[in-house]
C-alpha cells in the first residue's frame, strides 16, 4: 500500500529550516523530547519540518521521533556542508552516506562496519544508499536552477572538519564530496524503519581552514539556497 504520509525535512540549525517554516501554510506545531515539529503545506505538499541540533545523536533522535509520530513517506536532510573538490556555493546530493568517525578496525576488522539489529539477527554496512528517485529529482532541479550541483558520497561525523589533511583522507577513503554532522545518522534511523531518505547540502566551505571571510553570512546564504531548491522540488517528490 502506498504511503500517503508527509515529506519530512530535517535541518540542524535554525538558518537551515526557518525559510521553509516561514513558507508553510496551516502550520501546526508539536513538541516532543524538546524538538519542535512543524506540520503544514509547502507548495501544496503535506510536510513536517524540524530543527534537530548539531550532531549524530540529535539528528537520529529527531528522525526517529518524526518517523514514529508522522510516518513520513520520505525524509530529506537539508543544510550546509564542507565540500571536497567542489566549489563553495555548489549543491551536493547524496548518492550514499557514511559515518566516517565510526571505527572498529582496532578490533581486527578489515573495514569499519556499522551493525544494526534485524530481529534476532544482525545486518552490517559501511554506506547507505539514498533514495534514487528523490536524489535524481533533487539533482535535476539543482542543476536547472543553480548549475553547480553534484551527486556523490556525503560523510558524517561528530566533529567539524577544518583540517585539510582530514578532508583529503575522507575523499581518498570514501570518495566523499561533502562532509557534515547529521546526514548519515538520519539515514540510519530511516533505514532501520524502512523509510526512504535523501540528503541535500549546500557547500559553505572547503572542509579546511580557508573559509569565506564572513562565514556566518555565507552559511545563511547557502542554507537559504538549499531551502529554496527544496521548496521548488517538493511538488514533484
Amino acid at each position: 500500500m502506498e504511503n500517503k504520509g508527509p515529506i519530512g525535512v530535517i535541518g540542524a540549525m535554525t538558518v537551515e529550516v526557518k525559510g521553509l517554516i516561514a513558507q508553510m501554510e496551516n502550520d501546526r506545531t508539536q513538541e516532543t523530547a524538546g524538538l519542535v515539529f512543524h506540520r503544514g503545506l509547502l507548495g501544496g505538499v503535506d510536510c513536517v519540518v524540524a530543527k534537530c541540533g548539531a550532531g549524530k545523536v540529535n539528528s537520529a533522535v529527531c528522525a526517529q521521533v518524526m518517523i514514529t509520530q508522522y510516518a513520513p513517506r520520505l525524509v530529506i536532510n537539508v543544510g550546509v556542508a564542507g565540500g571536497m573538490d567542489v566549489g563553495i556555493g555548489d549543491l551536493v546530493v547524496a548518492s550514499q552516506c557514511v559515518q566516517h568517525d565510526f571505527d572498529t578496525t582496532p578490533l581486527g576488522e578489515p573495514q569499519s562496519q556499522l551493525t544494526i539489529c534485524r530481529g534476532e539477527g544482525e545486518e552490517s554496512f559501511v554506506m547507505l544508499n539514498s533514495d534514487q528517485a528523490a536524489s535524481a529529482l533533487l539533482l535535476e532541479e539543482a542543476r536547472q536552477i543553480y548549475g553547480g550541483a553534484h551527486l556523490g558520497v556525503i560523510a558524517t561525523g561528530d566533529s567539524f572538519v577544518a583540517d585539510p589533511a582530514k578532508g583529503r583522507q575522507l575523499r581518498r577513503q570514501f570518495g566523499a564530496k561533502a562532509v557534515e554532522m547529521e546526514g548519515a545518522s538520519i539515514a540510519q534511523a530511516c533505514y532501520m524503519n524502512s523509510v526512504p531518505f535523501a540528503i541535500l547540502r549546500a557547500v559553505s566551505d572547503n572542509a579546511n581552514d580557508d573559509s569565506p571571510a564572513d562565514f556566518p553570512a555565507f552559511v545563511q546564504a547557502c542554507a537559504e539556497k538549499s531551502a529554496r531548491l527544496l521548496a521548488k522540488a517538493l511538488p514533484r517528490l
